[in-house]
């Protein structure tokens, strides 16, 4: 051991011990001013596939019509007692609009047609406006609350507003209210189970001074990578939530194997590097096992995958850093006061010397196929209604049904229909001008073919504004001189048509994530338009379709990418063929445990009203994947800790069952100590009121619990019990080959006790 690089490094560390906590010290003061404004730059959803047809027809429309999606806003104003056709309605609704003369970013302001009635709300006592913001880049914090200050609300009248940032904000806003109200809840239970575990009131609330510091330098990163790059609303709770989980396990690992280190006798000095080379060891590869993990997100190029790896792999690193570098600067300073105010209830308590622990492993590994069994049966039905699974991309109803957030979506998918709001656009492109004599009359006929498909509610374009128009007369009125031409005719072209192109809108009959609407999609691709003319399609329901394809295709590479990786790690840290594979399956069936329950609640809707949220009758199959790459790693700190726990007594005694039973004595009692905090922490995630956060924090504790109570504790003794001396089988050539590649850090020859 004393030749081992983390023993060495802990001796570094003891000696360092100030300048490191200067450091650590230096680091979080200069957090702190940046954590009113750590939401400003975080301002997409991210469900989008970058490389996907649809996201570079959208990229464009963007370029060639001078506005994005982001800047498109709809307001709905409401009447109990005038009707839309009503001249005094419109005048309120011109006289609400009329202070965006002042608004300093060009935009059109598209009123409804009382012709056509487009726009206009089924009962005729809703209409709403839509504003477009000529410009591509968002607007910032400033200029979107410039534009709704301009905005009044008429007597008599309901106004709401609705838009895609609109949206993010309202996300961001509820997101820093979710993270309060997760750490106002989680905090408190964190340290009553710290004191328990430890018996101290210090050692308890050193993991806590370590978790919030560890949040801290998570945020502030984040906060820095989102000006450098793109990233999703969503990034910062779930990063936020891996790394407060991680660094708690991590303090709880290293501060146990320090105390027990103590009680051996050693100096302060060799008891950091004693920890150093066992519990830090044992970190550092479960944080490359959770690192690896997450990276395979970077493997989709899908905005919220992406946000997702950058915002887990910050936090992976960040705690592993605490956990091995300032942690063990902590406690070489604090040294034996490490046990100060201790409870004198808990540390006299039976569970504190693992009589219970030593009494399961002494069952389990007498039973094992009993134990077995038993697990697996249970794992099984848990898993069973993954079976039914529907993926899916979330949308508006990731807010809960009676939030402010929800109210603008609620009334106008009532009054007008969701489909409304997410239209499929479809881009025709010609070689010469889309408005010649030929182009319009192949666009003409082309729209004629749409409006009679039965799957197809509405379609808007420049060739049917006037149902008792003909093709001759849209040629003569869009080559009308511009002062003669009408203004809507005019705002109409500005909002949808290019020298080279123009803009159908399409609407589905049925839901945008629905089977139907996928199906009407892959029709219109196949629709030829006539002449030279061709055919893009993008709009919210494309990306949906192309987004869960292109995941679909790119998840197995990424699950081949995690086990390879997770398994080499494991076989070099481990010296066995087996256990790495074992850890492996045994990750599944948790996982698939999991998703079977987030099955049961987020798509079939159990506990809807105990959550406070809308089942979406799916799963998101974007928070599928996040759960897949966070969990397999996320369960491999438990794995690790107890294996390398066993390892250490099996290198000295060659004994499979007593190597099993000290592993199960020494480490059960922290596991599933650390598996509370983190349930804990994950479940305060439940009051949530973003659906994605929700099913986050919901499915991370489920699979936790499995994982520490079931699998970890019962499952892996069973198995290698069963498995007997093959699980520490290596090839001898293999173990040189690892020994050449990575110097052997064996434990000290001595026995546990």
């Amino acid at each position: 051991m004393r030749e081992s690089h983390f023993y060495q490094f802990g001796h570094f560390i003891f000696k360092m011990r100030w300048v490191m906590i200067a450091l650590w010290i230096a680091i979080v003061l200069a957090c702190l001013p940046l954590m009113p404004k750590i939401i400003s730059p975080f301002k997409t959803t991210g469900f989008i596939d970058e490389q996907s047809n649809s996201a570079k027809t959208s990229a464009f429309m963007t370029r060639a019509l001078g506005y994005s999606h982001d800047n498109q806003f709809s307001i709905l104003y409401s009447s109990n007692e005038l009707r839309v056709t009503e001249p005094e309605f419109t005048d309120k609704m011109k006289k609400s609009l009329a202070g965006l003369k002042h608004f300093s970013v060009e935009h059109e302001v598209i009123y409804p047609d009382l012709n056509s009635k487009q726009q206009v709300s089924k009962d005729g006592h809703s209409a709403y406006v839509v504003v477009i913001v000529k410009r591509i880049e968002p607007l910032n914090d400033h200029e979107l609350a410039r534009f709704k200050s301009l905005i009044r609300h008429p007597s008599e009248m309901s106004v709401q507003l609705g838009g895609e940032a609109i949206f993010v904000e309202t996300v961001d806003k509820q997101t820093q209210k979710d993270l309060f109200d997760a750490d106002f809840i989680a905090t408190p239970v964190a340290i009553v189970t710290l004191i328990l575990v430890f018996g101290s009131i210090v050692a308890a609330l050193l993991p806590i001074l370590l978790g919030g510091s560890c949040a801290l330098l998570i945020l502030t990163t984040l906060y820095v990578l989102g000006h450098m790059m793109t990233l999703s609303v969503f990034t910062l709770n779930i990063a936020l939530l891996l790394g407060l989980c991680l660094s708690l396990d991590y303090a709880l690992f290293i501060i146990s194997r320090f105390r027990d280190e103590l009680k051996r006798g050693l100096c302060i000095e060799d008891a950091i590097a004693v920890t150093q080379a066992t519990a830090g060891k044992a970190i550092f590869f479960s944080g490359m096992a959770v690192f690896v993990s997450l990276s395979a997100l970077l493997l989709f190029p899908i905005n919220i995958l992406f946000s997702m790896a950058v915002g887990g792999l910050t936090a992976v690193f960040l705690a592993v850093m605490t956990a091995v570098v300032f942690l063990p600067a902590i406690l070489s300073v604090l040294n034996t006061k490490i046990n100060l105010l201790s409870v004198k209830y808990v540390t006299n308590h039976a569970l504190s010397h693992f009589n219970f622990w030593h009494w399961l492993a002494e069952k389990v590994v007498r039973t094992p196929w009993r134990c077995l069994l038993s697990i697996l049966v249970v794992l099984l039905v848990l898993s069973y209604p993954f079976t039914a699974v529907k993926f899916g991309i979330s949308d508006y109803k990731i807010l809960p049904e009676h939030s402010s957030g929800r109210s603008f979506f609620d009334t106008f998918a009532e009054e007008f229909g969701e489909n409304e709001l997410t239209p499929i656009s479809l881009v025709v492109h010609s070689n010469h001008s889309i408005l010649s004599k030929g182009n319009l009359a192949h666009l003409y006929d082309f729209v004629e073919r749409l409006s009679v498909n039965p799957h197809i509610s509405q379609v808007n374009s420049i060739v049917n504004i006037d149902s008792q128009m003909t093709k001759e007369e849209y040629y003569s009125l869009y080559h009308l001189n511009k002062h003669f031409m009408p203004d809507n005719v005019k705002q109409l072209l500005a909002t949808t048509t290019g020298k080279h192109f123009t803009v159908i809108s399409v609407m589905s009959k049925y839901p945008a994530n629905s089977h139907k609407t996928y199906a009407l999609i892959d029709t219109l691709r196949t629709m030829r338009v006539g002449g030279h003319l061709t055919l893009d399609l993008t709009g919210t329901p494309v990306n949906n379709q192309e987004l869960l394809r292109g995941i679909a295709q790119r998840l197995p590479v990424a699950m081949i990418w995690i086990m390879v990786f997770t398994y080499f790690i494991l076989l070099l840290l481990l010296r066995s063929l087996f256990l790495p594979l074992k850890a492996i399956v045994m990750n599944m069936l948790s996982l698939s445990a999991c998703y079977g329950v987030l099955v049961l609640v987020f798509q079939e809707g159990y506990l809807d009203h105990l959550l406070n949220f809308q089942a979406q009758g799916m799963l998101d199959i974007s928070l599928v994947v996040i759960i897949f790459c966070a969990l397999f790693g996320f369960s491999m700190d438990y794995e690790v800790f107890l294996l390398s726990r066993m390892k250490e007594l099996y290198d000295e005694t060659q004994d499979n069952i007593q190597s099993i039973v000290f592993g199960i004595e020494k480490s059960s009692r922290i596991i599933t100590s650390a598996a509370i905090i983190v349930i804990f922490l994950c479940c305060s995630f439940l009051v949530a009121d973003v659906l994605m956060v929700k099913a986050f924090g919901l499915g991370i504790a489920i699979a936790i619990f499995v994982d520490a109570f079931l699998i970890r504790t019962i499952l892996v003794p069973a198995t290698m019990t069963l498995i007997g001396k093959w699980n520490w089988y290596l090839p001898e050539w293999m173990g040189q080959a690892l020994a050449r590649l990575y110097h052997p850090m064996t434990p000290a020859k001595r026995r546990h006790k």
